[in-house]
């Protein structure tokens, strides 16, 4: 691959500065919060460090797929657009629901709105189908074409699957306790369902004969690394490999928790049945 592609990281002028700001500002007050503030806010407890590693890793993440050169190359080449959306949609929400304290998201949940467009948007059906659904939608090549070529359309179509990308990871790693409801084996499923239903959508770019996306081909490139066909290709294969990445590392992760809740089950009912068939000693 071309040097030049590696090169525009080398320029600050190609790093969104601003953006870089808010995220440092993000990550201190975030800190803060969490810190040395925490006891001015009501019913707060201590958050460990694992979650705001995982919270500031989440915003290293999002920075780098919008506010890096990797946002310029989205709108030069395919892969590199499949490689931020991958990182935004699959990776991002994850990190942030598990580096978010439940104590922060509780004053939220009880707004009502907030809680009746959070209730149906984390149905592990609707959801399955409607972050699915959208994402495949999203590269449709006539509606990805009509996105990419308008600011406005580009901004709220990542705006809702961004959202829709949290609703979707809500309940397999719900950052309430209270509100995780979902058993792991079912967990399990919904993973495995999400990696079905995205398949088609990236079998379909891989796959075709045919440039897909007139963006890309009518577009000027000044890296010129691959081509097109073969760009679309990379794209797809991209974010299978990503998806398959991190939905396997979750089901590792639920088939481990729910090991634990099995183990900690039998351990009860063997006391508890131990309990039931001891024979009292004569003194008692």
């Amino acid at each position: 691959m071309s040097a030049e592609l590696f090169d525009l990281f080398t320029y600050t002028s190609n790093w969104d500065l601003t953006l870089n700001l808010v995220f440092i500002a993000v990550a201190i007050m975030y800190l803060l919060v969490t810190g040395p503030l925490r006891h001015r806010f009501p019913e707060t407890e201590p958050v460990s460090g694992k979650t705001k590693f995982f919270f500031l890793t989440g915003l290293i993440v999002y920075y780098f797929s919008a506010g890096s050169p990797l946002n310029l190359l989205a709108h030069e080449l395919f892969s590199m657009h499949m490689l931020q959306m991958s990182l935004q949609y699959i990776v991002l929400p994850p990190l942030l629901l598990l580096g978010i304290p439940a104590w922060m998201l509780r004053p939220l949940i009880k707004i009502h709105w907030i809680r009746a467009i959070g209730k149906f948007f984390t149905r592990p059906l609707v959801i399955l189908f409607v972050f699915n659904g959208l994402l495949s939608l999203y590269h449709f090549p006539y509606i990805f074409d009509l996105i990419m070529s308008s600011q406005v359309l580009h901004i709220v179509s990542h705006t809702i699957l961004l959202f829709t990308a949290l609703c979707m990871w809500w309940p397999v790693v719900c950052p309430v306790p209270e509100l995780d409801r979902m058993k792991p084996l079912l967990k399990l499923g919904f993973l495995v369902a999400n990696g079905v239903l995205l398949t088609p959508a990236c079998a379909l770019i891989m796959f075709a004969d045919t440039v897909l996306f007139d963006y890309y081909a009518s577009a000027s490139k000044y890296v010129s690394v691959i081509s097109l066909r073969d760009d679309e290709q990379l794209g797809g294969i991209i974010m299978k490999i990503i998806q398959e990445v991190v939905y396997i590392t979750a089901i590792g992760f639920v088939f481990v928790q729910w090991l634990r809740i099995q183990r900690a089950q039998d351990k009860k009912e063997m006391e508890e049945l131990f309990q039931q068939n001891r024979v009292p000693s004569p003194q008692e």
